[in-house]
């Protein structure tokens, strides 16, 4: 099974507030609580969004464990597959390149050469906030001053039997729009929210995403080959570039055993006379293409399916 370190990431800040990449950050995650706007009326639901701090970067074995539980590799392995992760985000941000952090957001370089995280805002940030939304509620004194200028609308002084039914609907109004304000808010405020944070593995079944680049309001890249390629032609690139020579390696899965490699090949058939296996402590990484050009490499993810567009380059 080919595996990455986003998804066990995206995992474990759904059940921590804080997952460390040894050597590079680490994911923080910030509160805000529920309060209500007054100018808006609006009772504002709490909130939990992700940012990063890159001074925090020791090993809590957080991110480690979670490698060994899941992905059946010794804890020393686990810790060389993230170390090897980290170098790959550096080479991609020294090509001006973003990286993905699957739905958390992605890192870029600025103008200054610093590494910034741009999160992706989403309403729930995790489950302990699922379902809520932020609540429309009015006052009685507003409902009051509505009901009093519709009044001033519908007065005929001359009228007196309408006028007294007028003070009756008045009266309901009132009576009516306070109960529901107070119903609305004793179901908000007493609905109970299970938060179950003893999850001990990352046990999810994963699928890698590519580390495309993703930012707020761009456009969809034009071009993009389909997820299933059954024309050999689509893989001009890698053909040219070849397999056999090189000290850069384009891994395109990591798997551990000739089981994996068969339902492999089998769900990628297109790209069967392209791949190669390369031993690395014990795992089988199939490679397609070996170049001395890292950004070439790099240039070929465009002709892989989407899904394996998280290449590792091996050096």
């Amino acid at each position: 099974m080919m595996f990455s370190i986003i998804e066990h990431i995206e995992y474990l800040m759904t059940c921590h507030d804080c997952v460390v990449i040894p050597g590079w950050g680490a994911f923080i995650a910030n509160y805000d609580k529920a309060g209500f706007d007054e100018e808006r009326s609006v009772l504002e639901r709490p909130q939990r969004t992700i940012g990063f701090n890159a001074s925090v970067n020791h090993n809590d074995g957080l991110l480690a464990q979670s490698l060994v539980r899941c992905e059946g590799v010794s804890y020393d392995e686990a810790m060389r597959f993230i170390a090897d992760s980290v170098t790959s985000f550096r080479q991609q941000l020294a090509m001006r390149s973003e990286v993905s952090m699957g739905r958390l957001g992605y890192f870029r370089s600025n103008d200054g050469n610093l590494i910034e995280f741009v999160p992706f805002f989403r309403d729930n940030a995790t489950d302990q906030y699922y379902g809520l939304a932020d609540f429309g509620i009015h006052t009685v004194e507003s409902l009051e001053l509505a009901a009093r200028e519709a009044d001033a609308q519908e007065e005929t002084p001359a009228a007196v039997v309408p006028q007294e039914r007028n003070l009756f609907s008045r009266r309901a109004t009132r009576i009516a729009a306070s109960a529901a304000a107070l119903i609305g808010l004793g179901i908000l405020l007493s609905t109970p929210i299970i938060v179950d944070r003893n999850h001990d593995q990352a046990g999810m079944t994963l699928e890698v995403t590519a580390p495309q680049s993703q930012q707020l309001g761009m456009t969809v890249q034009q071009g993009v080959v389909p997820q299933e390629i059954a024309v050999v032609d689509a893989h001009q690139g890698i053909a040219a570039t070849g397999n056999t020579t090189g000290k850069y390696y384009m891994v395109i899965a990591t798997l551990r055993n000739q089981q994996e490699l068969d339902a492999f090949k089998t769900a990628n058939a297109a790209l069967v006379p392209y791949m190669k296996i390369l031993d690395y402590k014990g795992m089988m990484c199939v490679y397609v293409a070996r170049s001395d050009d890292y950004s070439h490499l790099m240039g070929l993810r465009s002709e892989l399916p989407e899904r394996l567009r998280d290449v590792w380059i091996y050096n």
